[in-house]
């Protein structure tokens, strides 16, 4: 008892020490605690912290971490990885499922912001695995809708898609109405790329209807922006310009906001005002985006051929297929997939290490159990076979007495057969008696057909000829086949007078068709020749067809062991 009170408290001691998170500087916890609600205000105060004062790795770590969240969060683009790669390492050493989570999803940020976008879905890969298993469902919801952005950037619609519907339900469970509504509006954004217009205003409608009453502007703003281009697809151009408006109404910077610059131009654009069109579209080509320089310089294109301005239209289009490929350049469809390969096969490789280092006591128990059964069970099938084996040589002993016995029995009757054939074909009996010795020797003769009937089942061939076909029934295959000598045994055992043979002499009948007929002699159904010879239905009538040709009658269904055994009857006769 005291033993067991010893080992639970060792137990408890060791749980205790491996769950026991770092005491983090104040300053700290509370600026992660404004990292929700007021990421500005979490901002400033990492700032203004002297980062001297900073004395272990945790603190240093956690710093590091934070700093990156909160820049992030209040949109600082960041393109030096260094910092978090603190925190990354840290965090790694320590196995620390939640915080490597969180540190993988800022470094795929960072990456984000760099414009590498294969090494940012790999990291946000990575973080998902983590958020997982710390089961942070906010976190993974975050996850889900950035790397659900970076699909959608390399134009992977389908797994965007798949990204943004999982990043929804997260959204739903949890009722954070921002992730909710930009899932959805990023959904019907999928969907109108991938040209289902009625499921993507379906999506976009429903984000809308959630948004009513709702403050964030950039989430609204992303509605109206999808709205817009969906509208001016299906060619409601008026409804395409009020949401352009309304999208561009809700911008915070009104200065840098060039996509909206382009989305209103091309309102414009859409309803015949070429002249507003031209001057937003104008403003839109200062973005470093490529793309969004390609679709302004189209639009310009299209603006100056409406115009009659052959030349300016023809040099806005150079300059938008430069534009283009420059884009189509940039994309890193490839890169993303062979990152998507890599973590996959590590996600394979760490959860095998994991179930290993977890599991192992089990699995070595599992196979120490394994080895006993696989024992205890080789043992009690040996005995089994044994015991078969010694069933099976017993029964092959009475089998072979029965044999001898019935062959000793048929010899018997052939004397009685031949003493009565001579008494027949002496000439001194009356017609009475020769009638009645005649009855009788055809009494012996259904005798004599019987035993040896009797006999062949008892010999060695016959039962193994069962043998193999019980193998072909139950495994569709057999160790055992016959020999040669093993045929010549069963066509004397089948045919005694040996009349077959000479039969098959005389048309020259081949090996498998002699083989054929004493089967067919020995009572053996279809498909036991069919099972003891190897071959097919159809090679089996073929046989027949070609015995009876051979022989010189026409062929008749069912009726070659009839014919078989009147020939050999006639002939036993006349001998």
């Amino acid at each position: 008892m005291n033993l067991r009170l010893i080992l639970v408290s060792i137990l408890t001691i060791l749980l205790a020490a491996c769950t026991t998170r770092p005491d983090y500087n104040k300053v700290l916890v509370q600026a992660d605690s404004l990292m929700i609600s007021r990421p500005d205000s979490a901002l400033h105060l990492l700032k203004d912290y002297a980062v001297n004062n900073l004395k272990t790795k945790a603190d240093k770590a956690y710093y590091a971490l934070l700093l990156t969240e909160a820049q992030d969060k209040n949109y600082i683009q960041q393109t030096d990885d260094s910092l978090i790669r603190t925190a990354v390492r840290y965090y790694d050493a320590q196995e620390d499922a939640a915080m490597q989570a969180r540190a993988y999803y800022l470094w795929g940020s960072v990456y984000r912001d760099k414009n590498k976008q294969a090494e940012a879905v790999e990291k946000y890969l990575k973080a998902t695995g983590f958020a997982q298993k710390a089961e942070d469902k906010a976190l993974l919801g975050r996850i889900y809708a950035n790397a659900g952005y970076i699909y959608y950037l390399q134009e992977f619609y389908e797994k965007a898609d798949s990204a943004y519907r999982q990043a929804e339900q997260i959204g739903l469970q949890l009722r954070d109405t921002s992730l909710w509504i930009s899932s959805l509006t990023m959904q019907g954004e999928m969907q109108l790329y991938q040209k289902h217009y009625l499921q993507a205003e379906e999506k976009l409608r429903q984000a809308l209807k959630i948004s009513k009453g709702f403050k964030q502007n950039e989430i609204k703003a992303g509605i109206y922006s999808a709205l817009s281009s969906l509208y001016a697809r299906t060619g409601k151009d008026l409804k395409s310009l009020h949401y352009a408006k309304q999208n561009f109404s809700l911008q915070r910077d009104t200065m840098h906001c060039y996509r909206t610059f382009l989305k209103l131009g091309d309102a414009y654009y859409q309803t015949g005002q070429y002249d507003s069109a031209t001057i937003y579209i104008r403003k839109s080509l200062s973005s470093p985006s490529h793309t969004t320089k390609a679709g302004a310089y189209m639009r310009l294109a299209d603006i100056a051929k409406a115009q009659g301005d052959v030349a300016l239209s023809l040099n806005m289009e150079r300059l938008y297929s430069a534009y283009k490929d420059s884009a189509n350049l940039s994309r890193q469809k490839a890169e993303i997939i062979e990152a998507e390969q890599t973590i996959k096969i590590q996600h394979q490789r760490t959860r095998h290490e994991y179930y290993l280092k977890e599991y192992r006591y089990y699995i070595l128990i599992l196979i120490l159990i394994g080895i006993l059964s696989i024992c205890l069970l080789r043992k009690r099938y040996l005995k089994k076979l044994n015991r078969q084996r010694e069933k099976n040589l017993l029964k092959e002993r009475e089998l072979h007495q029965q044999y001898l016995l019935s062959k000793e029995e048929t010899k018997r009757k052939e004397e009685q057969i031949a003493i009565l054939q001579q008494k027949i074909e002496q000439h001194y009996l009356d017609e009475v008696q020769k009638e009645q010795m005649q009855k009788k020797l055809k009494e012996l003769n259904k005798q004599h057909t019987l035993l040896l009937k009797k006999t062949l089942q008892y010999s060695d061939v016959y039962t193994k000829m069962k043998r193999i076909i019980s193998d072909y029934r139950e495994y569709r295959k057999s160790k055992e086949s016959l020999t040669d000598d093993e045929w010549s045994r069963f066509m004397v055992e089948t045919d005694k007078s040996g009349f077959l043979l000479k039969l098959a002499a005389e048309h020259k009948l081949n090996k498998k068709e002699i083989y054929y007929c004493h089967l067919l002699l020995a009572d053996f159904s279809i498909e036991e020749r069919m099972l003891i010879l190897q071959i097919a239905r159809a090679t089996i009538y073929r046989i027949e067809q070609q015995i009876f040709q051979k022989i010189g009658v026409p062929y008749q269904a069912k009726e070659l062991p009839k014919l078989l055994r009147g020939i050999i009857s006639s002939v036993s006769t006349n001998v």
